[in-house]
């Protein structure tokens, strides 16, 4: 009997580790600290801008919200831990890695976490010496629109 209450009380251990682990969770701990810019930008105001110009891609690509979260003048102390955080994001199994593209100075990240045949979260990471900022695209997208999603992105990292 003991065996079984230790081994249910070592499973919700670790699930519950494993859901704390999520791209939300690291903006919601990390978007307070000094100096950190955080923007979100939600379905009303994507509305709004489809409603203003309707050609706006995302109104067509299934993006319901966007979230942006600069470390870039926080301290190192903080963006050491934003780092960590992220190494551990990819080897979450409920994302998919797509891209990663790392040289000496700087580490581009594309994370998806699919719902069936559509991708419900999209996490663009760049670190560098210089910036530390993550996007997190939520939405219903379609498996082709991935790519076009991640290439106009990742134009908001070129410095």
């Amino acid at each position: 009997m003991k065996k079984i209450v230790f081994l249910l009380l070592s499973v919700l251990v670790v699930s519950c580790g494993l859901l704390h682990h999520n791209a939300d969770d690291i903006i919601n701990d990390m978007r307070d600290a000094r100096h950190a810019q955080y923007i979100n930008v939600g379905s009303g105001l994507l509305g709004l801008g489809r409603m203003v110009s309707p050609t706006l891609s995302e109104a067509s690509l299934g993006v319901s919200s966007v979230q942006v979260l600069d470390l870039s003048k926080c301290s190192s102390g903080v963006r050491d831990k934003f780092r960590k955080r992220i190494m551990d994001l990819t080897k979450n199994r409920t994302y998919e890695e797509i891209v990663t593209n790392q040289n000496s100075y700087e580490t581009r990240t594309a994370l998806v976490r699919r719902d069936g045949q559509y991708i419900s979260e999209i996490v663009l990471v760049n670190a560098s010496q210089a910036t530390d900022v993550m996007l997190l695209i939520f939405g219903h997208i379609n498996l082709e629109n991935l790519e076009r999603i991640i290439n106009d992105k990742s134009n908001y990292f070129i410095n």
